[in-house]
């Protein structure tokens, strides 16, 4: 076993990391969420090495990561309502249950047959899996029924030397950030169910769900990302609708977060909007609207309301229903537009919907 720093000599330490994977070998990796024992789910050898080092019997479903929704295809069905569910929340912190196709080695799909995929919101695995021209283990890399591991040292601390011995390679990124492993989602049915609670939670392929101001907050981090991958030659903005206290400026606050200011980001209802520059992003300004207290069109006129939407902004619009249905239109027209609803479930749980 040898342990390699990602951050030094980068494609060559991918080079090394693929070349293990091919030959068989387990390799410690690193992912959007926790770090996974990633070996060739096609490899029945390398496969036995997996199970072996997590102590878990043959029928107990791993986890497989993909480059995109085609190479899915290969190992899995795919019904419509469930590449909804691609389209919507891959890539990100999910793994989604579908029926296997029965291509990959024993003890990869579960005892009924099913197989968990995952597309990554990473870099490192994107690439990984790019040279291997197939998928790699995703499932997390600790023994059955211990906590997950952020760091290499975690995760070597409780291993016997029996265990490290199964190991080939451990490629190091550091510290990763403390989120939760993916949430499970059955697909298999027509009803979806979460098998395992992540840091975001679904009912559909549209909606998510928050029980905290720090999940709203890992939900609008979440749709930016996503949002980034449509472009800059439109103006970025996210409409957000809904009740009162519902999240919407958490919301806000997170993108900016997100986009890199460290000022605090203050609610603008008495001030309509606030500007922020932006330094540390590849967009230019972000914006808050607030349209609380604004219902007439000479009220829009008198802030050059369209005007600000050009190229390279990203804004969050508070109460957008207040600018008019013509408004609302124009702006949808002439930018990349997410609309984001707000809904009270119960006092603590809200369902966020978007399209």
């Amino acid at each position: 076993m040898f342990i390699l720093d990602i951050s030094q000599n980068y494609n060559q330490v991918l080079r090394q990391a693929a070349d293990l994977i091919s030959a068989g070998s387990l390799v410690i990796f690193p992912s959007d969420t926790v770090y996974i024992l990633a070996v060739d789910p096609t490899n029945q050898k390398a496969v036995d090495t997996l199970l072996s080092f997590k102590d878990r019997w043959v029928g107990k479903a791993i986890s497989v990561a993909v480059s995109d929704v085609d190479m899915a295809k290969d190992y899995v069905q795919l019904s419509a309502d469930t590449k909804n569910l691609y389209q919507n929340l891959f890539p990100g912190p999910f793994t989604i249950v579908s029926p296997g196709l029965h291509r990959l080695a024993t003890g990869i799909e579960a005892e009924n047959g099913t197989l968990g995929i995952r597309i990554p919101d990473s870099k490192y695995i994107h690439d990984l899996i790019k040279l291997l021209g197939k998928p790699i283990t995703a499932t997390s890399a600790n023994l059955s029924g211990r906590t997950p591991n952020y760091s290499v040292a975690t995760f070597l601390h409780p291993l016997s030397l029996k265990k490290k011995n199964l190991i080939s390679l451990i490629v190091d990124a550091g510290k990763l950030p403390r989120n939760k492993p993916s949430t499970v989602i059955d697909a298999v049915g027509g009803e979806i169910k979460i098998l395992r609670r992540g840091d975001l939670i679904t009912s559909s392929s549209e909606t998510l769900i928050s029980k905290s101001e720090s999940e709203t907050g890992k939900i609008a981090q979440f749709l930016l990302d996503k949002a980034k991958r449509l472009g800059q030659n439109k103006p970025l903005i996210f409409s957000l609708s809904g009740d009162l206290g519902c999240g919407k400026t958490v919301f806000s606050r997170s993108v900016g977060k997100k986009l890199g200011i460290t000022q605090k980001i203050l609610s603008p209802t008495f001030v309509i909007y606030n500007q922020y520059p932006l330094s540390s992003s590849v967009y230019k300004t972000f914006y808050h609207f607030d349209l609380y207290r604004l219902d007439r069109e000479s009220d829009f006129e008198e802030i050059s309301f369209l005007k600000h939407f050009l190229p390279g902004t990203i804004s969050c619009i508070e109460w957008p229903e207040n600018m008019g249905k013509n408004l609302f239109q124009k702006i949808k027209k002439n930018s990349h537009l997410i609309a984001v609803n707000f809904t009270y479930l119960d006092p603590s749980t809200r369902q966020i919907s978007f399209s």
